[in-house]
């Protein structure tokens, strides 16, 4: 949109043959501002040649539609009715047109709820452990490069080294390895786990020594695949299981990184 005209480009977008469905989410935050209500607006016209299959409207916190947006006849869903992926699921059943899927309409009161049929929740075909193990791997290092020079600030060095299979974290504070904690493709006789290793000297670590493991669950209620951590201690935990995003993960692995370095400059 750089340099482009808003108003032009948004209405050319919602009221023009752009579109095949719109979904307003209407807040009062939406209702009192002029950009959405003008977008609303060209939503209208070719509603008006397609009432049924235009517009697919949700409603925020309550609100109070007016009549004259949104008229009581017209099926609606209810956000906080819905976690997220319902919502998902019910996009989704209802663009596909699986089963019609489509919210009440007709002679329901208005603010009666409109709730999509369940379906089964299932795991995607195209969900492969592997390469969540590899997209994890590779985030995992990403975000190490990136946070590695926060210590120098505190007077550590972090050195991150990595391969397609592995990544190798270092802290050394005046040319001493005082941290060093290895995540690596497969471990422990598996391929379908990373395995981290504590290397506080700095020294090489085989496969065959753990101080945990983490492999990939899909959770089908969040609709996202997860890593399910088996801490031996590498989290500070003399063992524990517990899931995490690989977010999550990183978080919790940079913060016991930080946690150990602040012990050791306490001990200075």
């Amino acid at each position: 949109m750089w340099g482009r005209n808003l108003i032009t480009s948004f209405r050319a977008a919602y009221g023009g043959k752009q579109a095949r469905y719109v979904a307003p989410f209407f807040s009062a935050e939406y209702l009192a501002k002029p950009y959405p209500m003008d977008e609303y607006t060209a939503m209208l016209v070719p509603a008006l040649e397609n009432p049924d299959d235009y517009i697919l409207p949700v409603t925020m916190d309550d609100v109070d539609m007016p009549a004259h947006l949104l008229s009581p006849a017209i099926g609606f869903l209810r956000a906080e009715d819905y976690t997220p992926a319902e919502l998902a699921r019910a996009f989704e059943q209802r663009i596909n047109g699986s089963g019609d899927g489509r919210p009440t309409t007709g002679s329901a009161p208005r603010g009666a709820t409109a709730r999509a049929l369940r379906v089964p929740v299932t795991i995607p075909a195209t969900f492969s452990k592997y390469q969540e193990l590899e997209s994890s791997l590779r985030y995992l290092t990403e975000q190490f490069h990136g946070a590695a020079p926060l210590l120098r600030e505190a007077g550590f060095v972090c050195t991150v080294r990595n391969s397609d299979s592995d990544v190798r974290i270092r802290v050394e504070r005046l040319g001493d390895t005082v941290y060093g904690l290895d995540i690596q493709l497969g471990g422990m006789g598996r391929d379908d786990v990373l395995n981290f290793v504590l290397n506080p000297r700095g020294w090489g670590s085989g496969r065959n020594s753990s101080n945990g493991t983490a492999s990939v669950v899909f959770d089908r209620a969040a609709g996202v695949p997860r890593l399910e951590m088996h801490d031996l201690s590498v989290l500070g935990t003399s063992w524990s299981v517990k899931s995490y995003s690989k977010e999550e993960l990183f978080e919790a692995l940079w913060n016991r990184l930080v946690q150990q370095v602040e012990q050791l400059a306490r001990g200075h």
